[in-house]
């Protein structure tokens, strides 16, 4: 098969290329590679002509072809592609051209790298413009990742955005960094991940709920993340207070943080982390990754999932949660240890209550656990 499409390279002001976008899509041996759907041309259309008009219909951006590039023919097991490219640029008046680069410096990215183009350079305008273009395609959302910022680095999501929440940032608002210098776990630990490796990201909620249904709020997250990775097909469950699992190893970790005045709790951020590609072979036995997503789409089901999770809660507390957390609960029924202030206790988790404690039996007694941790790993 003989494929005969159009790509447009897109740049910054500076002449770095931002995006390479073809056609073929479907196909099994370019399943790996980022790109947007299309690569048709239209009848009386050249092939520079149709990448200009599938870039603006596609990404909604105001660009200007700047050069044509000479067709380039790749081979595939299962058909022959010819690229007929053109690179384009943002309409600024008065802004410098860009400088044409030879397309042997444009890569079709790898699952592996796929952060270098939708993290990296966070804060040139046309790249901000085309990730949240994409990201939003995908968002099925009425508040939760609707006002979206997203950083190439940061001292921690959850940072970021509690200072954005004191400013005044509405319910829904999202931060996401590709880096974060000070990541931060439950306990004063240090989240830490790989660049590429991981989706950390924050959500900000303002319930209008006293602070002890406010605190049930990680195990809403929990499950909200939970049920986003079962729809992907991965056997996800929530642990007791803020992780979740896939076979007994952490691929998920949630750490929310309030935002309080005089009048109380304002607003609570919550704190996502999951292992998204590989995790080091060090920490195999306790922790595992997805094996490479597309972590914005993934952030975009997060979010639709989040926002679902929530507005139960906020109608209805942990009880209108019932159903889920019994489903997902993957201690419940199983002997553990738990940690809480001091010391460390042992018994069988018969679930968790409806103000999120946990439910421990020992010697045939129910003793509710409102704070601590079930002791996984050692």
């Amino acid at each position: 098969m003989e494929l005969n499409v159009a790509a447009a390279m897109i740049a910054d002001r500076q002449g770095a290329v931002l995006c390479v976008r073809r056609g073929a899509r479907g196909f099994a041996s370019t399943a790996g590679k980022w790109e947007f759907p299309g690569g048709k041309i239209e009848p009386g259309e050249t092939p520079a002509q149709a990448a200009v008009r599938e870039v603006r219909e596609e990404l909604g951006l105001d660009i200007e072809p700047l050069a044509e590039i000479p067709p380039v023919r790749h081979v595939y097991p299962e058909f022959a592609i010819t690229l007929h490219g053109v690179l384009c640029a943002p309409c600024s008046e008065g802004a410098p051209t860009p400088t044409l680069r030879e397309h042997t410096a444009f890569d079709w990215c790898p699952p592996d790298a796929l952060w270098r183009h939708d993290f990296a350079a966070a804060d040139t305008p046309l790249l901000t413009a085309l990730r949240t273009r994409f990201f939003g395609t995908h968002l099925r959302t009425r508040v939760f990742g609707r006002d979206a910022r997203f950083l190439e680095t940061c001292d921690s999501t959850n940072t970021a955005l509690l200072r954005a929440a004191e400013g005044g940032a509405p319910e829904g608002a999202l931060v996401v960094a590709e880096r974060q210098t000070a990541g931060r776990g439950r306990l004063g630990r240090v989240w830490d991940a790989l660049p590429g490796q991981c989706l950390a990201f924050s959500l900000l909620a303002r319930p209008k709920a006293p602070p002890e249904i406010a605190a049930t709020l990680p195990l809403v997250a929990g499950v909200a993340v939970a049920r986003a990775l079962r729809a992907r097909g991965f056997e996800a469950g929530l642990k007791w207070p803020n992780d979740v699992l896939i076979d007994d190893r952490k691929v998920c970790g949630i750490l929310c943080e309030a935002q309080t005045s005089s009048r109380g709790i304002e607003g609570i951020v919550v704190g996502i982390g999951v292992n998204t590609g590989t995790v080091p072979e060090a920490l195999a036995h306790r922790a595992v990754g997805l094996g490479g997503v597309d972590r914005l789409r993934l952030l975009a089901e997060l979010c639709a999932s989040f926002e679902a999770c929530h507005e139960r809660w906020a109608h209805g507390g942990l009880p209108a949660l019932r159903a889920d957390l019994d489903t997902l609960d993957c201690k419940r029924g199983r002997p553990i240890a738990v940690r809480p202030a001091e010391g460390t206790i042992a018994g069988v988790s018969r679930g968790i209550r409806d103000d999120g404690a946990l439910l421990l039996e020992r010697d045939g007694q129910i003793e509710p656990i409102l704070c601590g941790e079930i002791a996984q790993w050692d």
